[in-house]
């Protein structure tokens, strides 16, 4: 896909809407990782450093109450203990996950599979408007783009590209849920089921998943549990400063103290001539997944600053580190 042209560019000034690249600092950095990332993502909304730490949270469209209600209670309390909730904007599962990060106080990011002008479905119109106050709307698809079939399986592989886990609530033995959750799977990222009842249509997807060996979901303390102790601890963070409600920390350390793959990140950085995410690799001999979460909390802490590219840089304030 070639960047949008100037009248696409002028369009989307107009409507409020931005551009990511991979090259761009904003550009989910998890996302990026992947196989098959989009060459270029629409925005609505803003999508800002916190959101490295996002949780997908999908389903059935035609759930069950207790499902919905399921899916906003962990949705709600993923965004209070400072993830960012993503979801599709699709009826069912993914607006109850949408609807309770929003009031959790959180984030939330919903993907589309059809251009940003044409929401689907367009009852959500107004829930889209939310996402994009407190969060942001994106699509990989050009203004006018219908919301065809064939887009949601393509959508769904940004929606498990962009979270550490995937937690599958309701999902039919057909639900493109499991699309998402194998996705995920295969970029080597956690999934979560919730069980079902033996016989109820909805369970059959998340049950298969189980036997599958996905990990077992009873709200989100159980996703919180199954995550590393560096991200609980920058997500505690976050929770804080914004002020949601009870924040998950581990024991590993307390406060703002660095962890030690901060303190290499550190070491490996000076105030000029900056770092990629490969060169830092390389210097650091961090997995990906834990230098995106050391130079988040950095970054959060103002240690650590980004440019284009991005490349990484040292910043006074890591001169007060002891």
């Amino acid at each position: 896909m070639a960047f949008p042209s100037r009248d696409e560019q002028e369009r989307a000034r107009r409507l409020g809407v931005g551009f990511l690249t991979p090259e761009d600092p904003g550009y989910p950095p998890l996302l990026k990782g992947t196989a098959d990332p989009p060459e270029v993502l629409y925005t609505r909304g803003t999508i800002v450093p916190e959101d490295r730490l996002a949780i997908a949270v999908v389903g059935a469209r035609r759930a069950t109450p207790a499902g919905l209600d399921l899916a906003a209670r962990i949705g709600c309390d993923l965004a209070r203990r400072g993830f960012t909730v993503v979801s599709g904007l699709a009826r069912g599962i993914d607006a109850a996950a949408h609807k309770g990060a929003l009031a959790g106080g959180g984030r939330t990011i919903a993907v589309l599979g059809s251009g940003l002008d044409r929401v689907y479905p367009s009852e959500h119109e107004a829930l889209a408007r939310s996402i994009a106050e407190r969060g942001a709307l994106l699509s990989e698809k050009k203004f006018g783009t219908a919301p065809l079939a064939g887009h949601f399986p393509e959508r769904n592989r940004i929606i498990a590209g962009m979270a550490w886990a995937t937690v599958v609530v309701e999902a039919a033995r057909d639900s493109g849920s499991l699309i998402t959750a194998n996705l995920a799977l295969e970029e080597g990222r956690l999934v979560f089921a919730v069980p079902g009842a033996v016989g109820e249509p909805n369970a059959e997807g998340t049950n298969a998943l189980l036997r599958s060996g996905a990990h077992c979901c009873r709200g989100a303390e159980d996703v919180l549990d199954d995550l590393g102790p560096q991200l609980l601890d920058t997500a505690a963070a976050i929770a804080e400063a914004r002020g949601s409600g009870p924040a998950t920390k581990s024991t590993t350390h307390a406060g703002a103290a660095e962890t030690d793959a901060e303190r290499i990140v550190i070491a490996s950085l000076a105030r000029t001539r900056g770092k990629d995410l490969e060169m830092l690799g390389r210097a650091t001999g961090l997995a990906p997944a834990a230098l995106h979460v050391a130079l988040l909390g950095l970054e959060l802490r103002g240690m650590v600053r980004s440019t284009p590219g991005p490349r990484y840089f040292l910043q006074v304030e890591a001169d007060r580190l002891g």
